[in-house]
């Protein structure tokens, strides 16, 4: 089937979230004198990553993750920080990270932009992600950019998806497909919304939840074949 109206997911499906990120939290880091390992970096990633997963559950508030996820990595060191200035110093290094594209990333969305319409729908922090994806000069390829925070709402729900479909306006869900990297966040919110889902797989997760895609990518440049 065709697929007219492509949703795509923007850290860790257009870009290498991963990499700035790391970056980030090392700049960040080094204002309260600690300096971390690779080690340390994995253990913050499972920490944010826990945070922003009961935020989706509705289990947190966006201003609790946003503070907490640095008070109780630092406390693992015992170091006392204030979590909203943390996240403000945080927030402006990945903000100032280059961007890392993954391969044929660019190549294919000129491809998919002459006979599809394309959008980013993204959680996270207004200004932080409208200064990372500003650094990609899209403004002419993608035809709308949602990011959770201006909707009021955040993927899985579906009242995000319902926001972006009220305001395009006149777009058939059946000819819709979404592609992102989280199952939980962007293939879940996606068959809440009814409508197609790609599982965007580059460091080839295994997939032990009950989620389940309607397809499976590796490489963006394989996605012109299923909605083409």
């Amino acid at each position: 089937m065709t697929y007219k109206h492509i949703l795509l997911d923007f850290d860790d499906t257009i870009v290498d979230f991963y990499d700035a990120e790391e970056k980030a939290f090392y700049n960040m880091a080094k204002h309260y004198g600690h300096f971390p390992t690779k080690q340390d970096f994995q253990h913050f990633r499972k920490v944010n990553q826990a945070h922003w997963e009961a935020f989706q559950q509705n289990e947190l508030t966006k201003e609790q993750v946003l503070s907490h996820r640095f008070i109780n990595y630092f406390n693992d060191y015992y170091i006392e920080v204030d979590g909203k200035e943390a996240d403000e110093i945080f927030r402006d290094e990945l903000a100032k990270a280059p961007l890392k594209f993954f391969d044929q990333t660019i190549e294919t969305i000129n491809q998919l932009k002459d006979k599809h319409s394309l959008y980013i729908v993204t959680n996270g922090v207004t200004i932080t992600q409208q200064r990372r994806i500003a650094q990609t000069n899209f403004n002419d390829i993608f035809n709308g950019i949602f990011i959770s925070e201006q909707t009021g709402y955040q993927k899985p729900m579906r009242e995000f998806f319902d926001y972006i479909f009220n305001e395009i306006g006149n777009i058939n869900r059946e000819e819709t497909i979404i592609v992102g990297d989280s199952l939980t966040s962007d293939v879940m919110g996606g068959l809440n919304a009814n409508i197609q889902t790609c599982w965007f797989n580059y460091r080839e997760k295994e997939n032990n939840s009950n989620i389940q895609p309607h397809y499976e990518i590796s490489n963006l440049s394989e996605l012109i074949n299923i909605v083409e």
